[in-house]
């Protein structure tokens, strides 16, 4: 069952971030850095835009106060004037020359004439004299200087206004005799500012709004004092700087040197920054616009990334559930994924054949460990069969001795019988009889001696063939012995291939690799138990020849025994014969004695012979049981090998089932 794993964990979305954060970052920063770096030069280019209009407005305000003063100066110099300050003469002239300057400003204001005790003597208009001389315009000009005043309103006419004034020397003197002054409706410094548009305004001495650009003072609103700006309290007589008292604003501002007025310009930092924040804004759009189809591009390209992969995946996926599916697309790209996705529709193909050739394997391997199972049972048998036999044999050999051993004390009491028959005649009836009995027994026994000793023979025979038997089935076994350590060597070999193929897939073979490192164990294990039943094999056959050996050496005195039986049997048989004439013929029977003592000791030394050989021939058949038992005990130990060498087939087999 698939782990499932958060979104984020996704190749194709970390891709995708990857490559959009890649887009986006350097997007972000250069916006950044754009928006920063317009609007720090818009700042410094409208800083030095607001001092040169404030500048320029500043020229504009002198200019007309200038203007103000030279007219001033100029009547302040006339003759007329001066002599109407002196005795009052002239008076129409004056007032005739102040109109004529008057009328050449052409904006409806007044000039006026007071004397040194600051009462008006003479306007050019026909408005009220009235006494002047508390007013700071009077009291500056009073002095010898010109001076402009702050704002005021007239309690008449309830307008706001400044007044300029002058001083009236006496001619070729400094002595004031009196003072020529004239007032500006603000509106008018109104008009000025507002003629180049923007925000400007103009503040008098004490700090207060004479005039805005944007709006007209009335004569009832309340005063807006600006004392403790900057440029109030600075003591410099221009500058720009950054005020955040009403709004964020840049301020520049310039002081007017006729009138101490300070005039200055302010924008607002938005506005300053708003072609920066539309650049950056401009740059934005296009910037989302290049990342979205950079987002569209990163998106096909993960997706055309990630579908190989999880082409890959589900083929590897396939292979751990134990079957060969191989990638059926993506097949002739020619990049690094191409190489990928053919490289593991090779690696699958190595593996379904390897997988292939080792159920075969697997296969041989079962069959051979039956067949092998059935052989051992076989010769189990037959082992048993031959011991069966082996112990007749025993008995038989013992049975042999035994009746040799009577028939070497029959011959002895032959040999007293015919020393007896050399000592009395007369009792050779007597004992010719019981010779004669005697002799029929010896040959009754000695015919049962030759029939167990041929029916030895013929157990011998059984025995060798039986031997031969098993010493062919042995070498069988080691035929199949060899043929399963070369299908071990073969799994061995192709386990070794599995685990380099898995080896080269990387983690995705892990699992397959641990399949062939168990497979060449068992290849590894069926070597083991080959060289074992080998070994076993061949001690079995070394077993097998001695037997054979001693069987040929046991038949080959059974035969000698045998031959000697038939001529033991045939002396006996002329015995009886002699003693059966010695019934007849006493006399040649003391003759015959020498020669029958002489028979008998032959007969002795072939009996004393015989039962050497059959003493042997048991010590032989002993041993024969000995081998066979150890030729037992080594198929029943072939047999559970056999039965082993079974169950491991049956195990990779089982293994093996897991590929379909």
């Amino acid at each position: 069952m698939k782990k499932k794993t958060s979104i984020f964990s996704s190749v194709k979305v970390k891709l995708i971030i990857a490559m959009v954060s890649v887009a986006a970052v350097p997007l972000i920063a250069a916006t950044s850095i754009n928006f920063i770096s317009s609007a720090n030069k818009s700042i410094i280019t409208e800083k030095d835009n607001l001092d040169w209009q404030a500048w320029y407005i500043q020229a504009a305000v002198n200019n007309l106060f200038s203007r103000t003063k030279t007219a001033l100066e100029t009547l302040a110099a006339s003759k007329s004037v001066i002599e109407f300050l002196h005795d009052g003469k002239a008076g129409d002239d004056a007032k005739r020359q102040m109109q004529t300057v008057n009328d050449a400003f052409g904006d409806g204001n007044t000039i006026t004439l007071s004397n040194t005790e600051g009462m008006m003597v003479l306007r050019s208009d026909e408005s009220k004299l009235v006494d002047i001389h508390e007013r700071d315009y009077w009291i500056g000009a009073s002095k010898g200087n010109p001076t402009c005043s702050d704002v005021m309103v007239s309690a008449s006419t309830n307008v706001r206004s400044v007044c300029y004034a002058v001083p009236v020397f006496e001619p070729g003197t400094k002595t004031v005799i009196g003072v020529l002054h004239r007032n500006y409706d603000l509106n008018q410094i109104h008009q000025i500012l507002a003629e180049d548009g923007g925000e400007n305004f103009c503040v008098d001495k004490e700090g207060i709004m004479a005039a805005h650009s944007q709006y007209e003072i009335a004569a009832t609103d309340e005063p807006v004092d600006f004392s403790k700006s900057p440029y109030m309290t600075s003591g410099k007589d221009n500058d720009v700087y950054e005020s955040f008292a009403v709004g964020h604003k840049f301020v520049a501002y310039v002081k007017e040197p006729l009138t101490g007025f300070i005039i200055a310009s302010a924008k607002s930092y938005d506005s300053v920054v708003a072609s920066a924040r539309l650049s950056a804004l401009t740059i934005t759009v296009l910037g989302m616009i290049l990342l979205f189809i950079g987002g569209v591009f990163s998106y096909l390209l993960a997706v055309g990334f990630v579908k190989p992969i999880q082409a890959v995946d589900g083929s590897l996926a396939e292979l751990a559930n134990g079957r060969f599916n191989k990638i059926s697309k993506y097949t002739n790209r020619n990049d690094e994924f191409g190489q990928i996705v053919n490289n593991t529709n090779d690696v699958i193909d190595k593996l379904s054949s390897i997988v292939g050739h080792i159920k075969e394997t697997s296969a041989t391997v079962h069959e051979s460990s039956e067949e092998l199972s059935d052989m051992a049972s076989q010769i189990a048998a037959t082992t048993e069969t031959v011991a069966t036999a082996v112990q007749h044999i025993a008995g038989g050999a013992v049975q042999q001795a035994d009746d040799i051993q009577s028939a070497a004390s029959n011959t002895s009491m032959i040999t007293e019988a015919v020393e007896s028959v050399q000592e009395s005649t007369k009792e050779m009836t007597s004992l010719a009889d019981r010779m004669k009995s005697a002799s029929k027994n010896s040959s009754t026994s000695l015919e049962a001696l030759q029939t167990a000793s041929s029916e030895m023979t013929n157990k011998i025979e059984l025995i060798s063939t039986k031997i031969s038997s098993t010493q062919n089935a042995v070498t069988n076994i080691n035929e199949r012995v060899e043929g399963i350590s070369g299908i071990a060597a073969q799994t061995n070999l192709l386990s070794l291939n599995a685990s380099i193929e898995a080896a080269r897939a990387g983690e995705a073979g892990r699992g397959f690799a641990v399949v062939a490192e168990e497979i060449r164990q068992l290849a590894d294990d069926s070597e083991s138990l080959a060289s074992e039943i080998r070994k076993l094999m061949d001690e079995l056959l070394t077993e097998a020849d001695h037997a054979v050996d001693a069987a040929s050496q046991v038949k080959s005195g059974n035969i000698e025994q045998q031959k000697a039986l038939g001529e033991t049997l045939s002396s006996v048989e002329g015995m009886i014969g002699d003693i059966e004439e010695t019934v007849t013929s006493v006399a040649k029977i003391s003759e015959e004695a020498e020669t029958c003592v002489s028979a008998n000791s032959e007969v002795s030394n072939a009996m004393s012979s015989l039962s050497a050989i059959s003493e042997e021939n048991a010590a032989s058949t002993q041993t024969t049981g000995a081998s066979v038992e150890e030729l037992s005990a080594t198929v029943t130990t072939l047999a559970g090998s056999a039965a082993h060498l079974k169950e491991i087939a049956e195990q990779l087999n089982d293994e093996i089932m897991f590929f379909k």
